[in-house]
């Protein structure tokens, strides 16, 4: 049991791993060159893939994760980014708009991954 309970984690750490390279080379490609014109296909890419490594990040810790607080990591992450880009751009109501509006996949990322875990430990 322990050998698949490792072998899972590693499939979720390496999947995190990939779908945040994506996630990476897509937020770079899109602000590579200035001025900046990114297809609406790549503004939706840029605004909702990060829903996956928020995804497969929260499923680890959610099954690893010993105490309860350490499920808020990835928050406090997304938290440390919008406080650098929030000072770096220097915009008041319409760069909260876009760090809120740019939260939402990770978000919802992360609350369905603990949806995911808890129907599967009630089914255990």
């Amino acid at each position: 049991m322990m050998k698949i309970k490792q072998s899972t984690n590693i499939v979720l750490l390496l999947l995190f791993l990939l779908s945040l390279i994506i996630y990476v080379v897509i937020f770079v490609s899109a602000f590579a060159e200035l001025p900046m014109n990114i297809p609406p296909w790549h503004q939706l890419l840029l605004l909702t893939f990060h829903f996956f490594p928020m995804l497969f990040l929260e499923l680890l810790l959610c099954r690893n994760a010993k105490l309860k607080w350490r499920l808020l990591i990835p928050m406090l992450c997304l938290l440390a980014v919008g406080v650098w880009f929030l000072s770096f751009a220097r915009w008041e109501l319409l760069g909260w708009l876009l760090f809120l509006f740019w939260c939402i996949a990770p978000l919802l990322g992360s609350l369905v991954a603990c949806g995911i875990w808890a129907i599967t430990k009630k089914l255990r």
